[in-house]
C-alpha cells in the first residue's frame, strides 16, 4: 500500500506525540555526541537495554573520547567490555575507533559511518539519525514490524523495508528521525508487538494498513534449550574472563572447564587467537592481546 504525503506525515505527528508522552525513562537517550551514541548503540546491541546505561557509564568514564579509545591496547578494551558479553563488538568497536581516528574524526553520515570496521547499517544510521539530524529511519527488527504493518501488502524484505522506512524519514524535521526509530522501538515493545499486538490502544490504528488484522500468533512448540553451560559462548566468555583477571603476564590454558573437555578449550582458545580477541605468548600460554 503506498501512502500519500499527507498519510506519512499524520503517522509521523501520531507517532511523535505519542512517544513525548510514552518514551520508556532510558538515561542512554540523554546522550547525544556522536561518539557516545555510537558506544550505546554497540552496546544495545544483544544487551538487554536496562543494563546498558550503567554499563555505558562505566566504559566511556575509562574512554572518554574517541582518541582514547583509538589509542587504547586491544587488551583494555576487552577488560572494560567485561560483563557485556559478545566480546567480537568491542573488537570491531576498537578497529572502527582507531580507522575513525586516523581519519581525522568520527564522519557524521551513514554512508561514511558503514565504511567503518564492524559499523552496520543499523548502526550507521542510528548514529547518524540521533547525533547528526541524518534523515533515513535506522531499521532493526522492531522498527522493521513497525514499518511493514504501517504500509501493509507482502512481506518485505531488507532492501525494501529501509526504503520504506526513509518514505517516513523524507516528511521529519532535523533531529527527528532518531526520535522516530526510538518511539517505533517503543512501540513494538508495548504495543506493536510481534505475537499479540494490541491494535485497539495503538496510537497510528487510524492511519495503519495492518490494524486490527494482525492474528496473534499461536506458540510454537520448543524443544528444551541448551544449558548455557554447555555453549560455545559460555566457554568463550569464561576464558576470555580467565585472561581479564591474568593480566599482563597471561596464564596457562589447558585442561577443562565446566562441561567442556581439554580439546574444546584447546579449540576455543585458538579461534579466540584467530579472531584477535587472545594471543599466543608462550607454549600453552596466552594474554589478551597487547603492543609487542
Amino acid at each position: 500500500m503506498a501512502l500519500t504525503a499527507s498519510e506519512i506525515k499524520r503517522i509521523n505527528k501520531l507517532l511523535l506525540a505519542w512517544y513525548k508522552a510514552n518514551a520508556r525513562p532510558l538515561k542512554i537517550r540523554e546522550r547525544s555526541k556522536p561518539y557516545e551514541v555510537l558506544i550505546v548503540e554497540v552496546m544495545a546491541q544483544q544487551t538487554q537495554i536496562a543494563r546498558v546505561d550503567e554499563l555505558a557509564t562505566r566504559f566511556l568514564k575509562r574512554f572518554p573520547t574517541l582518541r582514547a579509545l583509538a589509542r587504547a591496547e586491544t587488551a583494555e578494551v576487552l577488560e572494560a567490555w567485561r560483563g557485556l558479553g559478545y566480546n567480537r563488538r568491542a573488537l570491531l568497536l576498537h578497529r572502527a575507533a582507531e580507522a575513525a581516528n586516523a581519519a581525522g574524526g568520527l564522519p557524521t553520515t551513514h554512508e561514511e559511518l558503514e565504511r567503518l570496521p564492524g559499523i552496520g547499517t543499523y548502526t550507521a544510521r542510528a548514529v547518524a539519525a540521533i547525533a547528526s539530524g541524518g534523515r533515513e529511519i535506522p531499521v532493526d527488527v522492531n522498527i522493521a514490524r513497525v514499518v511493514q504493518r504501517l504500509v501493509g501488502g507482502p512481506r518485505l524484505t531488507a532492501k525494501p523495508l529501509q526504503a520504506a522506512a526513509n518514505v517516513f524519514g523524507a516528511e521529519l524535521g532535523d533531529g527527528e528521525a532518531g526520535r522516530w526509530a526510538q518511539a517505533a522501538m517503543d512501540l513494538a515493545s508495548s504495543v506493536c508487538r510481534a505475537s499479540a499486538p494490541d491494535c485497539s490502544s495503538c496510537p497510528l490504528k487510524t492511519a495503519c494498513a495492518s490494524a486490527g488484522r494482525v492474528a496473534a500468533s499461536k506458540k510454537k512448540g520448543r524443544s528444551a534449550p541448551m544449558r548455557f553451560g554447555a555453549t560455545a559462548r559460555w566457554l568463550r566468555g569464561r576464558l576470555l574472563d580467565e585472561l581479564r583477571d591474568a593480566g599482563r603476564g597471561g596464564m596457562i590454558i589447558r585442561g577443562a572447564r565446566g562441561e567442556h573437555p581439554a580439546t574444546a578449550v584447546t579449540a576455543t582458545i585458538k579461534r579466540l587467537c584467530d579472531e584477535g580477541l587472545a594471543e599466543k605468548v608462550a607454549t600453552a600460554t596466552y594474554r589478551l592481546p597487547r603492543r609487542k
